[in-house]
């Protein structure tokens, strides 16, 4: 199986989690009385402690201070953007209903990654936005809402 196929599948699998996420976040909120706050902070504690034991795990260790410095102040956004995401999918959810809010999110993850794409940002790849690469995503963005008709 090449390395591509790989990569893909990993891509798939971890596209397909996310609605699962969303679903169990937001179960687990109603569980503690819809506080949302709370809900997405215990998120956070079980992935550190998960990504924590990776971590051990691969041996790599933890860089030293002034590697972390060298990083571009930009390059933390993630976290925050992470939590963000983390607690509006935990809100919307049960509000929305998943596939809404997945569909919503893909949407904004599509135009993102379409701009993030053509402008090179972040240090990223460029891959110019081509007609074919517009009709892709409109595509893909009419789907997820198709999907989702009642």
């Amino acid at each position: 199986m090449s390395t591509t196929v790989l990569l893909w599948a990993m891509a798939v699998i971890s596209g397909a989690l996310i609605p699962v996420q969303a679903a169990s976040n937001a179960a687990l909120a109603r569980s503690i009385g819809g506080n949302v706050p709370f809900a997405a902070l215990t998120l956070f504690i079980v992935a550190t402690v998960a990504i924590a034991a990776v971590v051990l795990v691969s041996g790599k260790g933890v860089p030293d201070a002034a590697t972390l410095k060298a990083a571009p102040w930009w390059s933390y956004s993630g976290g925050f953007i992470v939590a963000f995401y983390v607690f509006t999918i935990t809100f919307l959810s049960p509000r929305l209903g998943v596939g809404t809010a997945i569909a919503l999110v893909v949407t904004g993850q599509i135009l993102a990654a379409l701009t993030i794409d053509h402008f090179g940002l972040m240090r990223s790849l460029v891959f110019t936005l081509t007609p074919a690469r517009v009709i892709g995503a409109a595509l893909m963005i009419l789907g997820a809402f198709i999907a989702l008709r009642r």
